[in-house]
């Protein structure tokens, strides 16, 4: 059935991944990462269990929102958000970071960290400075090495890469991070990145250092000039699923024929 899915969707020019059953289907021992909207994503490795850019409320008129029952399940700890450890953010903008919605979470879930940008975690400790703990600041500016963070059963290793519009958003602390979860399986997760080579291949030496077994870049890299090559070349990664796609699809993305998120309950193994 999963051959039959692909096989229909790459007619059609778009590539709709696995679409789950009831209740988030999950096999015993399978390594898999869910949608949630936009760039909002649940790793998922056994038990061990990350967040990416999970709470956010700007659509800017184009983008999926994370659907209000997820959005509940995931303050509720409901099933599968049950034990997360690390929350992980990659920019401090509307449509991936919201603090008010950060705070409300890590006050109800205390074991959880949060790790992202300097400039979100200052967001958050300007609505409670109590939560300082829970908090990991990922201070680089560019060109800076990338720093590894590591707490139990996850490493998560980030870069600054641009924002996408470089240089007019230069300002923006736009991280790029790869994550392995039980020395296992590893995703990288890379925030609104601009795809241009010339901000990639100065860690040459970064990327090849750990495989990726799937990436999950902004839809633009598929559109680029440059943004195929990165992906298929120069990140070390086997697989690459695009994000942050328009509620609209854009004919060039569904032209390009590469796999991508659009509807949120999408789920895609990690082999």
């Amino acid at each position: 059935m999963r051959g039959l899915i692909k096989a229909f969707c790459c007619a059609l020019g778009l590539m709709m991944l696995i679409i789950p059953l009831q209740g988030y289907a999950h096999e015993k021992g399978q390594t898999q990462v869910t949608y949630l909207g936009n760039e909002g994503l649940l790793f998922v490795d056994g038990s061990t269990k990350v967040l990416f850019d999970p709470f956010f409320h700007n659509d800017y008129g184009s983008y999926q929102l994370v659907p209000d029952r997820v959005r509940r399940a995931i303050f509720e700890s409901t099933p599968p958000f049950d034990g997360v450890s690390v929350i992980v953010v990659s920019h401090a903008h509307g449509d991936h970071f919201e603090a008010q919605d950060v705070v409300k979470y890590l006050k109800e879930q205390a074991h959880v960290k949060l790790v992202g940008p300097r400039q979100a975690i200052d967001e958050v400790l300007k609505l409670d400075s109590s939560l300082e703990k829970q908090l990991i600041s990922i201070a680089l500016d560019f060109g800076d090495k990338p720093i590894a963070t590591t707490l139990p059963n996850i490493k998560i290793e980030s870069v600054r890469i641009p924002h996408a519009g470089w240089p007019q958003r230069k300002d923006v602390s736009n991280l790029v991070h790869r994550v392995t979860l039980n020395k296992r399986k590893t995703i990288m997760h890379m925030g609104d990145a601009d795809p241009n080579d010339s901000h990639f291949e100065p860690f040459e030496a970064h990327w090849r250092s750990q495989p990726t077994d799937v990436a999950f870049p902004p839809y633009w890299f598929y559109i680029t000039e440059q943004g195929p090559k990165i992906l298929d070349t120069r990140i070390n990664a086997n697989r690459s699923v695009g994000i942050h796609v328009p509620m609209s699809v854009p004919n060039a993305l569904r032209k390009a024929e590469r796999e991508f998120f659009h509807t949120p309950e999408q789920i895609v193994i990690v082999e």
